[in-house]
């Protein structure tokens, strides 16, 4: 039987469409490897969100191109959205899919039955961006707005719960655009009767309504307390420039709101350091700023120039040691953050689903790890069993000082 391989880069949404690219190859008859020397075929489902990204991207690429047991390569994903004629010069043995969906089963249906080598299921609920951040090169490769009907989302949801996945996190390119708004959505999807929780990957400030907090405060079993939103900086002046379309008050009464309703929330954003134009009194403002919210834990990005996009063409480019010295800023807040939102939740009791070498997420974002011998039986099992016969569910555990955030 024929082997091939699949490389993931980048986000969730690349990740759930790695899994429908994996279920077509099983469907043609070909056995999944996890060494990419073993395979006939090697899928590489690229990344082009930051510099880091397309570098990685590289590295695996020419690895592959030296195997001596010479794979057909196939390289897909945002990447070659962007830098295709770049990459044909570079790789000419490599085969270039722009159009990732014809290496899925049923493109316009885009339904998995399980999530390999994970013990939570993501769930693509939508695709494309069109905000246009002046950073961003995700608008420009994602350009195509589609949301997955509500009857599939619950049809898939339902699915992958019964193959054995306690919680299932819905993402998308910008989730907060899916069609029927993501509180009517989650209104339908807490009343199905199975046991498992939903968690959504990340969401926008203006995106979140009074009816998607009171959901998550009243289906405490069903909706996990978790919510990542984006704030990018903490200068008004540097926003702007961004074209986010929010200004720190405004971001701080809506979070203020959020969590009076929910304190034990975990909040995580996503941070860029180094904007061009960004002075030393900006950072100082970002770092002001992120202090004094109640978040748990950042997304630290060094600000990379995306090729076509509008910030690209902005002057003041700042150094990439005076960014690297400002990301350390950042990561020495995000270490407080950490601290401060474990030792508020040691000693306390969450509901957590497995997620392998013996640790488990809680449904507020902390992961505990291995506490009871039961546990670890419940655990070797997991192990033990395939993807359709996996063992799982949702239990109570306790979180110490050894947990983490």
């Amino acid at each position: 039987m024929k082997k091939y391989y699949i490389h993931t880069f980048g986000c969730k949404v690349n990740q759930y469409e790695s899994q429908l690219i994996s279920e077509k190859f099983r469907k043609d008859n070909f056995e999944c490897t996890q060494k990419p020397e073993e395979a006939d075929i090697i899928i590489f489902n690229s990344c082009t969100v930051t510099t880091d990204a397309d570098k990685e991207c590289g590295r695996f690429l020419r690895k592959a191109a030296k195997l001596p047991s010479r794979p057909k390569i196939m390289l897909t994903g945002c990447i070659v959205k962007s830098k295709n004629i770049e990459i044909e010069n570079l790789f000419s043995n490599i085969e270039i899919i722009t159009d990732k969906t014809k290496l899925f089963i049923e493109p316009r249906k885009q339904i998995v039955s399980g999530f390999d080598r994970h013990s939570r299921a993501f769930l693509k609920i939508q695709d494309g961006c069109k905000s246009f951040c002046s950073y961003c090169i995700v608008p420009y490769v994602r350009n195509t707005l589609w949301s997955k009907p509500e009857n599939e989302v619950l049809s898939e949801i339902k699915n992958l719960v019964k193959n054995g996945y306690s919680e299932i996190v819905l993402t998308g390119i910008h989730a907060g655009k899916y069609d029927s708004g993501l509180s009517n959505l989650f209104e339908k999807i807490i009343k199905i009767p199975l046991d498992f929780r939903v968690r959504i990957s990340s969401i926008e400030l203006s995106e979140i309504d009074d009816k998607f907090i009171e959901l998550i405060e009243t289906n405490t079993g069903k909706i996990c307390r978790h919510l990542h939103i984006p704030l990018q900086s903490g200068s008004d002046e540097i926003l702007k420039k961004m074209n986010r379309n929010y200004s720190t008050k405004e971001f701080e009464k809506k979070i203020n709101k959020i969590m009076r309703s929910l304190p034990d929330l975990a909040l995580t954003t996503d941070i860029i350091t180094g904007f061009p134009g960004e002075t030393e009194k900006h950072h100082e403002e970002t770092c002001d700023f992120i202090k004094q919210i109640l978040f748990a834990k950042f997304h630290i990005f060094r600000y990379s120039d995306r090729q076509g996009t509008k910030a690209s063409t902005f002057e003041n480019k700042v150094s990439t040691n005076e960014i690297k010295n400002r990301s350390k800023d950042i990561f020495e807040i995000d270490s407080v953050k950490r601290k401060n939102f474990l030792n508020k939740n040691i000693g306390t009791k969450r509901k957590a689903v497995k997620t392998g070498n013996n640790k488990a997420l809680t449904d507020n974002y902390i992961t505990v790890k291995q506490q009871t011998e039961a546990w670890n039986v419940e655990c070797e099992i997991m192990k033990a069993s395939d993807n359709k016969k996996k063992q799982s569910g949702i239990f109570e555990v306790e979180i110490t000082d050894t947990s983490e955030i």
